[in-house]
C-alpha cells in the first residue's frame, strides 16, 4: 500500500510540474505574441517636449515595457533603477542596481508614466520581488554580467500600458542603427529627476570606436563584445544617473521593438566622447531565456 501509494503521490508530482512547465510555455508564447508593440494610438498621448539630455518627453504608453525598480529607502519605496518587462512573471535590469538588495526590499512599479500624476488613462500596477536572479559572473568592478532577472511574487496582467518588450535572436550588431534609451533618469549630470517618463535616440557605434572616443577624452577603457556602446562623439544625448537597469530599444524590421541593451555604465552624462555602455542583450539571450521559461 506505502508503495502504491508513493507511486501515486509520484505520478501526481510529475503531473503538476508537467502542468507548470505547460503554462510557463503558454506565458512565452504569449509574450512572443504581444511584445514590442505599443498601442498607443487606442490612448490619450501628450504633446511631446525637448527635455531629458537631448531627448524628449514621452507619450502615455509609448514605451509600456519600461518598469521604475525601487527600493526602500526612508520609510518608502524610492526610484532606483529603470528595468524592462520580459512576460507576466519576470523583468530584466543591471545586477548593480540589485546588488547586496534583499529582495522584500524592492518593488517593481509597471505602466507608470508621470509619477506626480494619479489621474492616468490607464493606472499603474506595483508587485513585489519573488526572487532576484544576478548573472553569476557579474563582477562589480567592471560591471561584466551586469544583469539580473527579477520575479513577481505573482504574474501581472497585460495591460495598454503593460506589454513586454521582445528579446532578439541572433546575433545582429546594430551598428550604425539608431536605438531608443528610456528612463526616469537625470535631465543632465547632477540635475533634477524628471517626473514624466524620458526618451533619447542614439547611434549604436562598435566597441572599438567607443574605445578610441573614450582614449580622446583620456580614459582608457577596455570594452569586450559582451557590451553594447551608443552615443554621438560631441555628446549631448544619453542615459544619467537613475536610467541603470533600464533598456535600450530599437525597432526592427517587423516593426517590433526589441532589447538591444540594458544600460549599465558611463562616465558623466551625455559628455563629448564619452557614449553609453551597455550590457549587449544578443550575448545573453539564451541565459535570459532559459531562466524566465522555468
Amino acid at each position: 500500500v506505502v508503495m502504491v501509494a508513493g507511486a501515486g503521490a509520484a505520478q501526481q508530482q510529475q503531473q503538476h510540474q508537467h502542468q507548470q512547465q505547460q503554462l510557463q510555455r503558454d506565458v512565452s508564447k504569449e509574450a512572443q505574441l504581444v511584445c514590442g508593440r505599443p498601442r498607443v494610438s487606442e490612448l490619450k498621448t501628450n504633446k511631446r517636449v525637448a527635455r531629458i539630455v537631448g531627448g524628449n518627453q514621452s507619450a502615455f504608453g509609448q514605451w509600456p515595457w519600461m518598469v521604475s525598480l525601487r527600493q526602500w529607502r526612508k520609510g518608502a519605496f524610492l526610484h532606483k533603477c529603470g528595468a524592462a518587462l520580459l512576460n507576466e512573471n519576470w523583468a530584466i535590469t543591471a545586477a548593480h542596481c540589485v546588488e547586496n538588495v534583499k529582495a522584500p526590499d524592492l518593488l517593481l512599479r509597471l505602466g507608470e508614466f508621470d509619477v506626480s500624476n494619479q489621474n492616468e488613462p490607464f493606472p499603474y500596477i506595483e508587485r513585489h520581488v519573488r526572487t532576484v536572479v544576478s548573472h553569476p559572473s557579474f563582477d562589480p568592478k567592471t560591471f561584466e554580467y551586469d544583469l539580473a532577472l527579477i520575479r513577481f511574487t505573482e504574474p501581472i496582467q497585460y495591460e495598454r500600458n503593460i506589454i513586454p518588450v521582445c528579446v532578439p535572436q541572433g546575433n545582429d550588431s546594430y551598428v550604425d542603427r539608431m536605438a531608443t534609451v528610456i528612463g526616469w533618469g537625470r535631465l543632465f549630470e547632477d540635475g533634477p529627476l524628471p517626473d514624466v517618463i524620458q526618451h533619447v535616440d542614439v547611434p549604436i557605434i562598435t566597441n572599438q570606436e567607443c574605445e578610441k572616443m573614450y582614449k580622446s577624452a583620456g580614459f582608457v577603457e577596455e570594452i569586450p563584445d559582451m557590451f553594447i556602446c551608443a552615443g554621438i562623439s560631441k555628446g549631448g544625448r544619453d542615459s544619467c544617473e537613475g536610467d541603470s537597469g533600464g533598456p535600450l530599444t530599437m525597432i526592427d524590421h517587423d516593426g517590433r521593438s526589441y532589447l538591444v541593451g540594458i544600460i549599465s555604465w558611463g562616465i558623466g552624462c551625455a559628455l563629448p566622447s564619452q557614449p553609453g555602455v551597455y550590457t549587449r542583450i544578443t550575448a545573453f539571450s539564451p541565459w535570459i531565456n532559459q531562466i524566465i521559461s522555468t
